[in-house]
């Protein structure tokens, strides 16, 4: 029988450095990092599965959103939920306040924008725990909690990465299809942060650049160059950054559209408090 060919959006969302990024790399390619690095917007990561559904089988591309898990990104956040057609969610089981977030935070923000989808919970750094079967027992309690499948998993050892990943492929693929949702992504309520500022800026950039996927590499690299901390954003690593984002723009706009978008964007940091 021929394989059914299905391309699907997965988001991993969860609290900053609960393992989001290392539960990807363990699950692509296999390997794992002790060293932190904090992940700059989003990050598009594909693996192929081929899954057999009784008399189906389905060849299936998972494109798996890491999104950045620090709080006040909506715009970001919010442009990444849309069209994805799953999500794992990831806390660390060795800080409580990581799993609160999902009622507080995650849940209710991708499902206002993704609509009811497929979840998971994973429960992870299972392996710094002290007392595995208290660990099993708050993980189950925590799936059950939201109606979902969950999961105790390491990215350090591999423990339930590769499980994890297929559970949420079986539950995309079965999934019908729905249209997608056209709302735009929100700004935050109240003052302008520099967190808020600099959510701005990155999703003006990737909307001027065409969408998320492709614009956020850019990003990346310039907010890096200009040495900003996406945790705690300066003034002057962002008008350093917004100066290395109208470079890049003057190769592809004319150059009244490139000094209007910075000083758009140079206007957002001077509000910001």
């Amino acid at each position: 029988m021929s394989p059914d060919f299905i391309k699907r959006k997965v988001l991993l969302l969860g609290d900053a450095s609960v393992g989001k990024t290392s539960l990807i790399r363990r699950f692509v390619v296999d390997k794992f990092s002790d060293d932190y690095i904090t992940t700059i917007g989003t990050k598009v990561t594909k693996r192929d599965l081929r899954l057999e559904l009784g008399t189906r089988v389905v060849d299936l591309s998972l494109m798996i959103w890491d999104v950045l898990g620090q709080k006040g990104y909506k715009g970001i956040q919010e442009s990444a939920f849309r069209g994805a057609k799953g999500v794992i969610l990831v806390y660390d089981l060795t800080r409580p306040e990581t799993r609160a977030s999902f009622d507080d935070y995650w849940v209710p923000r991708v499902r206002a924008v993704a609509g009811t989808i497929p979840m998971i919970v994973v429960g992870n750094k299972v392996d710094l725990v002290e007392d595995r079967q208290d660990a099993v027992t708050r993980v189950a309690e925590s799936g059950r909690a939201l109606g979902v499948t969950a999961f105790v998993s390491s990215a350090k050892t591999g423990e339930s990465v590769e499980a994890a990943f297929l559970a949420i492929g079986n539950l995309v693929v079965q999934q019908p299809e729905a249209p997608e949702d056209a709302r735009e992504a929100g700004k935050e309520e109240g003052p302008l942060t520099l967190v808020g500022a600099t959510d701005q800026i990155i999703v003006d950039f990737c909307h001027e650049f065409g969408d998320m996927e492709t614009g956020m590499p850019l990003v990346r690299q310039q907010l890096t160059r200009a040495g900003v901390d996406i945790n705690a954003p300066s003034r002057e690593g962002l008008r350093l950054a917004v100066e290395y984002l109208a470079e890049v723009e003057a190769g592809f706009k004319g150059a009244g559209d490139v000094e209007a978008n910075k000083l758009r964007r140079l206007a957002w940091i001077k509000e910001a408090r």
